[in-house]
């Protein structure tokens, strides 16, 4: 808010005083708020880019996100299916157990008969007769077919098995290339995210670094324009005191020149500084403009004169003016609506160069600098070098 200028302090008990600000000082000061807008303006478009880049990142990942969702339903899929498989090979693994079981037995049951019915002498020895012999054969048919039914009921059997056997590994195979596309999809999105935060950190860094370089370089300025106008606005008073002292004792008409002077007192009530404090402080958040004087934006000056306009007390719009508007009140007699002033030297009024209006406790409300808005500020600082309570 109040930035000392090297070049400015000092005292008058220390070295005479100095001569006002020259117009190549306040060239150089314009030059550098010139290259400090250069270097903010850059800085803000690179801002500008890296906040397109940030969509452009935000969109990648939100593809990202969606593709990782689908990843993680199709591996949820494919572990269902995968546990189906695994029941239905327990199952054919069972069905090709229980078969050969059977071909087991079967084959033990035609060895233990030698082959079943093939021979005459069947016919003949058969106590029962033809008949018998042909009902012998019917039922050899029937457990040959039987046999050759089991057999190849085993070899289905087996072929299941084989097949649920490879669809299960397929789908093992299947479900751990989707986790790993989940955990490299992650990884993507996680990379992209720090890249993302890393460049905004940066671009703004440097966009405030740029700002808080203008501000330096316009409160300089602005100290510089107040010193040169302070010191010029003196001499030509001086000057025209001069003049009225040479007319006196050359015996022409008697003429004075003075200085505003205010009797303790005289300034305007607690109420109407209650008014112009109340005002101020509803223009909290808006802009600081140098030269504004509202609706929209202010500079300092400006906000404490509309500020008092509305108490009905009309103040000029500069800091040099507002310090002689009324009188000089002690710092631990103020209250609210006293204007409080900082120069970079505090014993040289014409190095004013802020003004904010007091609101009690010790806080002020003042706009202070480019870049900034309207704000309460404490009004403790080094440089605080008194204060007025406007007079109407």
């Amino acid at each position: 808010m109040l930035l000392p200028l090297s070049g400015l302090s000092g005292t008058a008990a220390a070295r005479p005083v100095p001569g006002p600000p020259s117009a190549a000082d306040l060239r150089a000061a314009a030059g550098q708020v010139n290259k400090d807008k250069g270097a903010l303006d850059s800085a803000g478009k690179r801002l500008s880019a890296a906040t397109t880049r940030l969509a452009a990142l935000n969109t990648q990942a939100e593809a990202l996100t969606e593709r990782y969702d689908q990843t993680v339903v199709d591996e949820q899929r494919a572990q269902a299916a995968y546990l189906v498989t695994q029941a239905r090979l327990v199952q054919a693994r069972r069905a090709a157990l229980a078969s050969e079981r059977e071909v087991g037995q079967m084959a033990a049951s035609e060895y233990e008969t030698a082959g079943g019915y093939g021979s005459a002498a069947a016919v003949v020895g058969d106590p029962s007769g033809p008949d018998a012999y042909l009902r012998g054969i019917g039922v050899s048919q029937v457990l040959a077919q039987n046999g050759a039914d089991l057999v190849a009921s085993n070899q289905a059997n087996n072929l299941v098995a084989r097949l649920f056997r490879a669809q299960a590994e397929e789908l093992l195979q299947a479900k751990q290339a989707d986790l790993r596309a989940e955990q490299a999809l992650k990884r993507a999105i996680d990379a992209a995210l720090v890249r993302e935060r890393d460049m905004i950190m940066a671009d703004k860094a440097a966009a405030s670094s740029a700002a808080a370089r203008l501000a330096d370089a316009q409160a300089r300025q602005a100290a510089l324009q107040a010193a040169r106008q302070a010191a010029l606005a003196a001499a030509a008073q001086a000057s025209a005191a001069a003049a009225a002292r040479r007319a006196v004792s050359d015996g022409g008409p008697s003429a004075t020149v003075q200085a505003p002077s205010w009797a303790y007192g005289s300034g305007a009530s607690a109420g109407q500084g209650d008014v112009a404090a109340d005002w101020a402080l509803s223009q909290i958040g808006k802009p600081y403009v140098w030269g504004a004087a509202g609706p929209d934006a202010y500079d300092c000056s400006g906000l404490t004169m509309e500020a008092w306009a509305h108490a009905g007390v009309s103040l000029l719009h500069y800091t040099g003016y507002q310090w002689v508007e009324g009188p000089h009140v002690p710092l631990d007699q103020l209250q609210r609506g006293d204007l409080v002033f900082y120069a970079t030297n505090t014993s040289d009024p014409s190095t004013i160069h802020h003004v904010g209006m007091y609101i009690g406790n010790g806080m002020m409300v003042d706009a202070p600098y480019t870049g900034a808005t309207v704000r309460i500020d404490p009004i403790a600082d080094p440089s605080l070098i008194g204060a007025v309570r406007p007079a109407p």
